[in-house]
């Protein structure tokens, strides 16, 4: 038996005759990328706070979607990267859990254990993804899902599909627009610069991932991978020391997302989705 991943509901209620939107930001499914559950944890903290922003939106937060390679990472080796799976025969164990979901299974990613992007015996073949995938499919099923952000790192790069080919995926220049506006956002705060690129075509071919998943499945309409802090300097291994600035300037740009998601409560003159 499995334990569920844990996920986190920011909701003040639905807008008044109107459908709520939501947004599911999953975290973690890379062990050694440990920036990406701390700024979680801090987005769940300001969602707490600046609660105005949910008025017409539910936000859905996965803080932590790889425990067991998390934990890993701390205990035995820190760049450890795919989930703690037992692989029998192959000396090799995990599974990256960014090439595991059931959608163009294969590009860009790897068919031996022992490579950091082993895809897995079969689509959704990790408890993870499949929790992952069952929630995110509930929440697309029972409402709007509109926006999904799975975070990552490193590289400040905001990409959006497809990763598995360089065609152009639905709502591309929707999902240009709306990344420039978090790119823009973001950058006021701290001077950090995210470019905005498609998946393969601007930073590397990959498929079976979460981005390509939900665009190509769930039909979700605006769908990002987002790599944060920082460009190669320290890597995996970001100073403690970022992981404020790093939230913060992450919001920024999210909160700008999630207002273009609802322009009626944008402000003046902000660009509209």
């Amino acid at each position: 038996m499995h334990c569920p991943l844990p996920a986190l509901h920011a909701r003040r209620g639905p807008e008044p005759g109107g459908l709520q939107r939501v947004s599911l930001p999953a975290k973690g499914l890379h062990a050694r990328e440990w920036i990406s559950p701390a700024v979680a944890l801090q987005l769940v903290a300001t969602l707490a706070q600046q609660c105005s922003v949910t008025r017409a939106i539910d936000v859905y937060v996965v803080p932590m979607a790889n425990p067991d390679g998390y934990l890993y990472s701390w205990a035995s080796n820190r760049l450890w990267r795919k989930n703690r799976r037992p692989i029998s025969g192959g000396g090799c164990d995990g599974v990256d859990l960014n090439r595991n979901w059931g959608y163009k299974f294969g590009v860009g990613a790897s068919s031996n254990p022992c490579s950091e992007v082993y895809k897995g015996p079969a689509t959704f073949s990790e408890p993870e993804t499949q929790a992952l995938r069952d929630a995110m499919t509930a929440v697309a099923d029972g409402g709007n899902l509109e926006l999904v952000v799975a975070l990552h790192s490193y590289g400040q790069v905001l990409m959006y599909p497809w990763g598995w080919t360089a065609e152009e995926a639905p709502d591309t220049p929707a999902m240009r627009r709306v990344g420039e506006m978090f790119a823009s956002a973001a950058q006021k705060l701290h001077g950090t610069v995210y470019s905005v690129v498609n998946s393969a075509s601007g930073f590397y071919y990959a498929s079976g991932a979460t981005d390509d998943w939900a665009k190509g499945v769930l039909n979700t309409k605006y769908v990002y991978t987002l790599e944060l802090r920082d460009e190669g300097a320290y890597g995996f291994y970001l100073q403690a020391s970022q992981i404020l600035p790093t939230a913060e300037e992450v919001w920024q740009g999210l909160r700008m997302m999630l207002l273009a998601l609802t322009p009626e409560k944008a402000p003046a003159g902000a660009p509209q989705a």
